[in-house]
C-alpha cells in the first residue's frame, strides 16, 4: 500500500466518524417531564 492511499483511507475514516459524531441525537422523553427534587412533607 502507498502512503497516500493510506492517508487518503484514514482521513475519509477520520471524517466519517466526526460526521457520525455530530449527528441528530433522540432526547429521552423521561428527561423532558419536570422531575426535579421531590420536597418531603415531614422533613424541613
Amino acid at each position: 500500500m502507498s502512503k497516500k492511499f493510506l492517508y487518503t483511507l484514514l482521513s475519509g475514516i477520520l471524517a466519517t466518524s466526526v460526521l457520525a459524531a455530530c449527528g441528530d441525537v433522540e432526547e429521552d422523553p423521561a428527561m423532558e417531564e419536570d422531575g426535579g427534587m421531590e420536597e418531603d412533607a415531614g422533613i424541613e
